[in-house]
């Protein structure tokens, strides 16, 4: 079940080491991120989890269809373009699309994934609006979502005043967000 696969998710992207040396967003989201939801994928045969293929022509073979078949290809360009018919949320003029998907037979899950520098203590106020604005509109469409964000430096504790309520209303969203510290460049 989708439910069963994102706690598991989120418990492995909690105990697993944040890699050194990561320059990008994209390198958090293919040296850390998928790497995890891939082997946590492997134990849940009954979800899909679909990703952004990262340039990548490797398709799953010999079709694109249901979520065990032998030769799904993790990437597949096909997949994720097919993915966006029900992965993504379009409102307002704008269309979402989120850096991981996943479904079983009745539910979806999607996660947003953030990489953001703490520079004097603070997070950018933009990149953090836009990751927490992601995560609501994904709310709005799928079963769960994951907020994986994240940062390099330690968080001024006077900016936290806050955070339980903000926790407490994600949850009531079905919105379970991650903060990690991340080594420094």
């Amino acid at each position: 079940m989708i439910s069963d696969f994102a706690v598991a998710l989120i418990a492995a992207f909690g105990r697993e080491p944040v890699p050194r040396n990561l320059q990008t967003e994209g390198a958090f989201e293919r040296e850390f991120a998928i790497p995890v939801a891939s082997r946590i994928a492997q134990q849940h045969p009954d979800v899909s989890l679909f990703i952004h293929p990262w340039s990548s022509k490797k398709c799953c073979s010999p079709a694109c269809q249901g979520p065990r078949i032998a030769g799904r290809v993790l990437g597949c360009p096909k997949c994720w373009k097919d993915s966006k018919e029900w992965g993504t949320v379009a409102a307002f003029g704008t269309k979402h699309t989120f850096d991981m998907v996943a479904k079983d037979t009745l539910k979806t899950l999607a996660v947003e994934i953030k990489l953001v520098d703490a520079r004097g203590s603070r997070m950018p106020n933009g990149d953090m609006q836009r990751f927490f604005g992601q995560c609501a509109l994904a709310a709005a469409k799928h079963h769960e979502v994951i907020g994986l964000c994240g940062h390099r430096g330690i968080l001024n504790k006077k900016f936290e005043t806050d955070r339980k309520e903000v926790e407490n209303w994600s949850k009531k969203q079905n919105i379970r967000l991650l903060f990690l510290q991340a080594p420094e460049r």
